[in-house]
């Protein structure tokens, strides 16, 4: 564990993962920046950044569930341009540029849409607040008015099931920047938004809804700020 009073866990294939991305990125891009989880950042001498984080979803990792990924994203000047969040054991990529987002699944590259929904009793909401003791109330406070509220773990995939239709909103809280510079483009390339709980942008991290429309957007905000 890299804390000793919450349990963060870090694995040798977190460390490898990066340093084989940092390789390639390195060889391909010499000029540009990299931050990344387990390492220290490299300066660069272009407005490039990659983003890495090698496993998202360490403990899902570790308990041997799927939805752990590897996040690689690209920013420009501060704004995230490029995603990828890639599934090995789901067998599934997702990722986004020319403003287009799609998911690679059986050798088939298909484009991705969120859909529409509007209705917060209707909608498929999933939440994960990181510092529980912290942030649990806002879960406690939209279970009471929603029951359709699901406290699920799915990491970077529930933002990839957000972009894919499957779902209506993604809220979570105290995530790093290499938790959703990969996820930021994913999102808002297939018609969602991203946000912090203030409505600013969500390229540092912090506290985290993204959902498939504004108008959905700005009721859960409203309850979030309260």
């Amino acid at each position: 564990s890299k804390k000793k009073k919450i349990f963060n866990p870090v694995t040798n294939f977190d460390k490898n993962f990066e340093k084989m991305i940092r390789a390639n990125i390195i060889k391909s891009f010499p000029y540009d920046g990299i931050t990344g989880e387990e390492f220290k950042e490299k300066k660069g001498k272009s407005d490039n950044r990659w983003i890495i984080d090698p496993i998202d979803g360490t403990k899902a990792f570790i308990a041997g569930l799927p939805t752990w990924s590897n996040l690689v994203g690209l920013m420009y000047k501060k704004k995230s341009l490029l995603g990828m969040a890639n599934f090995p054991q789901l067998k599934k990529t997702y990722f986004s540029y020319n403003n287009i987002s799609y998911v690679v699944e059986k050798k088939r590259k298909k484009k991705i849409k969120k859909k529409n929904s509007t209705n917060l009793k209707k909608s498929k909401i999933f939440c994960n607040f990181h510092k529980q003791n912290k942030n649990l109330k806002y879960f406690k406070r939209l279970e009471k008015l929603y029951k359709n509220i699901n406290r699920i773990t799915l990491d970077a995939f529930s933002y990839c099931l957000l972009a894919e239709g499957k779902i209506d909103a993604v809220i979570e809280s105290d995530l790093k920047i290499y938790d959703v510079a990969a996820i930021i483009p994913i999102v808002k390339n297939a018609g969602g938004l991203i946000t912090t709980w203030n409505n600013k942008n969500a390229e540092k991290g912090g506290n985290i809804l993204a959902t498939s429309n504004k108008k959905l957007h700005y009721k859960l905000l409203k309850i979030l700020r309260r």
